[in-house]
Parts: structure tokens; sequence; C-alpha cells
């Protein structure tokens, strides 16, 4: 039976790492989110926290020094937005969303390094 836990317990272990990321420092507030991280591997959604229906902009910055990064932007199930990040960028994208539905914006990397700064 001890042997049995030990290999559920490594077995979960072993599940997770793949999904490590180094040194993550953020913040997910109303209206602005950011992070610089290291090796950042796996995935980061972040729910829009708007009080009312509309279109809204949301500006993004990104610096990736290594790896890739991609970020995507979803409202209800449907992506509106798709774009794989290398370097440097600044943008601005106007989401529409009439009907004031879910609307997330995820970041999904491969040991990746270096930082977001999303404001919407």
């Amino acid at each position: 039976m001890m042997n049995f836990k030990f290999l559920l317990i490594m077995n979960a272990m072993l599940l997770q790492w793949p999904h490590l990321t180094k040194n993550w420092e953020g913040s997910d507030t109303p209206g602005h989110c950011y992070a610089t991280f290291e090796d950042f591997n796996g995935k980061q959604d972040f729910r829009v926290k708007i009080l009312k229906d509309e279109t809204f902009n949301l500006k993004y910055s990104a610096i990736v020094k290594k790896g890739t990064l991609h970020l995507a932007i979803k409202v209800a199930s449907k992506t509106v937005y798709e774009k794989d990040i290398t370097g440097t960028i600044a943008e601005a994208i106007k989401v529409e969303n009439p009907k004031g539905k879910p609307c997330k914006f995820i970041f999904t990397a491969q040991h990746a390094d270096g930082s977001f700064d999303v404001g919407y």
C-alpha cells in the first residue's frame, strides 16, 4: 500500500512538471493584468471584468526573450483574436461584445522568458 501511495504521488508530480513556471510575478485586477516570468510552460487564462455589455479596447504589450508565447481572445467560446508573439510587441484590439457574454484572454507558452501587460 505504501508503494502505491508513493507511485501515485510521483505520478502526480511528473504530470505537473512540464507546466511549472519559474519566477512568475504579476497581478490581475479589473482592467489590468501583467506578469514577468521565466520558463513559462502551459496556459494562463484571465477573465475580462467588464460591468456592462459593450465593445471595449484591449491594449497589450509583450516582450518574449526566449521560447514561444501565444495570445488568444475568446468571447463566449468563440476565438475572436489570435497572435503568436515574438520579440517586442504593443497593439490594441477592439473587442465587440454587444451581448455581454463571458470574455477571456489566454496566454499559452512553451519555455518562454519575458513579460506581458494587458489593459482594457
